[in-house]
């Protein structure tokens, strides 16, 4: 029992990991771009968390670091899966207020 338990796990991770493997080889290569953005209204930590939640909500985005202290967001992100609009767009909606890039 044990062992047809095993087997069958084992045949399910090795699918799994051919469906991605697959998925990564039909999506085009990603274009990489990081923007810094002038960032006004943030107090907190807590602010900055809701940033970084709302833009990484957002398709292509490879990371997203925030300061309060300092008035600013950094995104990395995929220009073929997203906008540096949206980006500002998404930051905007969460109650802040976006004053272009540093």
């Amino acid at each position: 029992m044990i062992l047809l338990m095993a087997s069958l796990l084992m045949i399910g991770c090795n699918n799994t990991s051919k469906k991605t493997e697959e998925a990564a080889a039909d999506k085009p290569s990603a274009e990489w771009v990081e923007v810094t953005l002038n960032v006004e209204g943030m107090t907190c930590n807590g602010c900055e968390n809701a940033i970084k939640a709302g833009v990484e909500s957002l398709e292509g985005i490879a990371t997203v670091e925030s300061s309060f202290e300092e008035g600013w967001t950094k995104v990395k992100y995929d220009k073929s899966a997203t906008s540096v609009e949206e980006i500002e767009g998404k930051i905007t909606d969460t109650g802040y207020q976006v004053k272009g890039e540093i």
